[in-house]
């Protein structure tokens, strides 16, 4: 029989997990709980920068370029709104909900029911995002979120779509070693090319031996020798050839449900209004800095020096008190918009936005006109207010 058991990574079988971080930029590991579920891939993209050779050399040729710095990552990745189903309690992807916003009050004192706040702050915390794509695990620290745009709609599952940048990532991989392995090691040899599988700073797992399910740190890489080295040093014998596997944390079961759009109904300065959707977008507008001389390839700091924008769009039937939105606009009316999603109790998420300023609306349509609003959400003289998301 022939073997056709190549190692491919399927988009299907992807877990990850997002954890706030203790110390900014210094990489976490997971707990059970914070798994988080994705609608499609994560996606992180993390490249090495090269200067081009500029000395003067007779001829049309290029030299080899230089290796330079470590350019800021991206990633991205969608997710249904999903409270957790129990008042008081965080929803899933509750760390990245406090990375975009800023702040997280959990309230669980009667005589009002329990809810967990998202509102607004001037400092932002990072946090670190891992993802397993089937044999190799990614690990990025120092990630922050730098939009967050919440799309809700009478026809589908409400989501959100994350995107954001990180400091740096690491990875590791399986393969089977050429050593062995028992009490005390420290070194391992691994096949040539073995080691490029590998960042100093993952954890990875011996054979059967997970350190306790902690993993084993790895705290030099080298290339030229294709060795890792391990930190604490092995506790149990693992033979001779044993798998070099990466460290993965086993998730909790899975809490709460995705809430559905059609649920729930939009108040504009009270009155209830039938929508068609509605997508609201908050946007941090961060900056990391790269360039400064800290005797490292990657940046160490992040930082917000303007404004956050929140702005969203509004669509609906057009109805014969429609055209009222052309006077708002043109006469600077803000409004109260609450937007919830769902309507029932520990499923339900509310976006609170005390002044939304309306745009000039459009209105479009082969069959039945609809009319399209974008609003921008302002703050009060108390600063920081211009939305809030309430789980409840």
């Amino acid at each position: 029989m022939s073997n056709c058991a190549t190692r491919f990574a399927y988009a299907n079988e992807e877990e990850c997990f997002a954890v706030l971080e203790t110390t900014c930029g210094a990489l976490k590991k997971p707990t059970a709980a914070d798994r988080m579920y994705s609608v499609g891939p994560v996606i992180g993209t993390y490249k090495q920068s090269f200067d081009p050779d500029e000395q003067i050399r007779p001829g049309a040729s290029h030299l080899a370029p230089f290796k330079g710095l470590k350019n800021v990552g991206d990633w991205n990745m969608d997710s249904y709104v999903k409270p957790s189903g129990v008042r008081g309690t965080p929803p899933e992807h509750a760390a990245l909900y406090q990375c975009l916003f800023g702040a997280e009050t959990i309230d669980l004192a009667p005589p009002v029911p329990s809810t967990v706040t998202y509102s607004l702050a001037n400092q932002l915390d990072s946090f670190s995002l891992w993802s397993k794509k089937g044999h190799t695990v990614f690990a990025r620290r120092g990630c922050t979120v730098e939009e967050g745009k919440f799309n809700i709609s009478g026809g589908e599952r409400a989501t959100v779509n994350w995107s954001g940048q990180f400091m740096e990532e690491g990875y590791a991989g399986e393969i089977y070693c050429n050593d062995t392995c028992n009490i005390a090691k420290a070194t391992i040899q691994l096949p040539t090319g073995g080691a490029q599988l590998y960042t100093e700073g993952m954890y990875v797992n011996v054979g059967t031996d997970t350190n306790s399910g902690n993993g084993y740190l790895l705290t030099d890489v080298n290339y030229t020798l294709d060795t890792i080295t391990i930190s604490p040093t092995l506790v149990t014998n693992q033979g001779v050839n044993p798998e070099i596997t990466p460290w993965w944390r086993t998730a909790s079961a899975e809490v709460g449900e995705p809430v559905h759009g059609k649920q729930g109904i939009v108040t504009i300065d009270v009155n209830p209004s039938v929508i068609l959707s509605a997508e609201v977008t908050i946007k941090n507008n961060i900056e990391y800095y790269g360039d400064e001389k800290n005797d490292l390839w990657t940046a160490e700091r992040f930082g917000r020096p303007g404004k956050r924008d929140v702005t969203g769009v509004i669509e609906h039937y057009f109805l014969e008190r429609g055209a009222s939105y052309f006077y708002k606009a043109e006469y600077e009316v803000s409004q109260a918009l609450v937007i919830p999603v769902g309507n029932v109790a520990g499923y339900t998420l509310w976006l609170n936005i005390p002044y939304a300023r309306w745009e000039t609306p459009e209105i479009s349509g082969d069959s039945v006109f609809k009319q399209v609003m974008g609003f921008r959400a302002i703050a009060s003289a108390s600063l920081n207010d211009e939305i809030t998301a309430v789980f409840r």
